[in-house]
């Protein structure tokens, strides 16, 4: 199967779990930590792997197919930050961050769909706290973060974090799913941290009113980076 028919499956199957691109202003604030403090990786703790190996066997994922899915997936995720650097630069250097709020509607998900044509990733993020309810997790996405903040919140360091499974669908559709986290950094915090100015707050409720994505602290899990790539 090639990148693009890859693709074109993965975007009715990742629309049935939840969502297929982020073309939203909330995005702005996880964009720059895509590009500042992408996480690097590793598993999530012995019952996780058990899990993985249990759905890795009935989606009939050999054992030597997983490293390179995961090889692949961490480049999508390095690939995704580069493009949004690019793209996000220009905007804050021209409209401040009120304009890259307003960049990110035509930013992302052109890049999503770039990173999907190179890659047969769907790239997605969510968290326990999101802005746009569209992104809200779904039953395994939730799970993996809840292990996330478990795990940092004992002391793991977050660049040795990251979850993967493989997953069979209702209708028979064979899914590798990964994710790994975000951490807020300092270039967070005018978008998500605990002391958001009024002016950046109604410009967001504009578009989401129920905005759950504030009073992040520094060096605080934000959410994750969530992926999936229809298996051949």
């Amino acid at each position: 199967m090639t990148a693009r028919s890859a693709v074109v499956i993965a975007k009715d199957v990742w629309s049935a779990l939840r969502r297929s691109a982020l073309p939203k202003a909330g995005v702005f604030g996880l964009a720059l930590v895509s590009v500042t403090c992408i996480a690097a990786v590793a598993q999530t703790g012995q019952s996780s792997q058990t899990q993985t190996q249990a759905n890795q066997a009935q989606t009939g994922l050999l054992v030597d197919d997983v490293q390179p899915r995961l090889v692949a997936a961490r480049a999508a995720v390095k690939r995704h930050a580069e493009l949004l650097r690019a793209g996000l630069t220009d905007a804050l250097r021209t409209g401040g961050v009120k304009g890259a709020i307003g960049a990110c509607t035509s930013i992302a998900p052109e890049i999503d769909g770039k990173v999907a044509e190179l890659t047969g990733f769907e790239i997605g993020r969510t968290s326990l706290k999101v802005r746009n309810p569209e992104n809200a997790p779904d039953a395994w996405e939730k799970t993996v973060l809840e292990a996330f903040a478990s795990k940092l919140a004992s002391g793991t360091d977050a660049k040795t974090l990251e979850a993967h499974d493989a997953q069979v669908t209702a209708d028979g559709q064979r899914l590798f799913r990964y994710m790994r986290p975000i951490m807020m950094v300092d270039s967070c915090l005018a978008c998500h941290g605990p002391n958001i100015s009024q002016d950046l707050k109604a410009l967001v409720a504009r578009s989401y009113s129920d905005d759950k994505a504030i009073g992040f602290n520094l060096g605080e899990l934000r959410g994750a980076f969530s992926l999936v790539q229809v298996m051949d």
